[in-house]
């Protein structure tokens, strides 16, 4: 090598080095904001999830046009953070509800109580809602057919006449 080369890799030795430490402190930084933004998402998405959760159960149990307006409000709020399938899911799940509202005149708790086939569409359609939060938050290994299958409400629970 002549001496040129190495005086020129002397000069510019510690501009290369400070440089390529800036680029590697610049990329690092840009993933950790990355990470911590996916992060918040996640965390707010799965409230959210949790909030809905309540209110879907909720929705079927309130007796009172206000109640139901409430309920209704929460679960709108799902077109801040939830993803595209999981709202494909609530407004389906939405419309069902809706068209079981108008056939039991208000009483969905009731209908459900007595009519199998409205009370297995019902669950099947929250089950379908409660697989799409999962596969947001994480990739599930539950397939859809046995989700539709174990998801149910029970007589000791919602469907209970107390």
């Amino acid at each position: 090598m002549s001496d040129n080369f190495l005086e020129a890799l002397k000069t510019f030795l510690p501009l290369i080095v400070v440089v390529v430490t800036g680029a590697i402190g610049v990329a690092t930084y840009t993933w950790q904001e990355n990470i911590k933004r996916q992060t918040e998402i996640v965390e707010r998405r799965q409230k959210l999830y949790e909030d809905l959760n309540g209110a879907l159960f909720g929705l079927i149990l309130a007796t009172t046009p206000a109640e139901r307006r409430n309920i209704i409000a929460q679960i709108e709020k799902g077109w801040l953070f939830a993803s595209d399938d999981v709202l494909a899911a609530l407004f389906k799940y939405m419309e069902l509800y809706d068209e079981l509202w108008v056939q039991a005149a208000g009483n969905v708790r009731q209908l459900i109580r007595e009519d199998k086939i409205a009370r297995k569409n019902l669950e099947q359609s929250m089950s379908d809602l409660f697989l799409a939060m999962r596969q947001d938050l994480r990739r599930t290994k539950i397939p859809t057919n046995l989700a539709r299958q174990y998801m149910h409400f029970y007589q000791c629970g919602m469907l209970d006449l107390n």
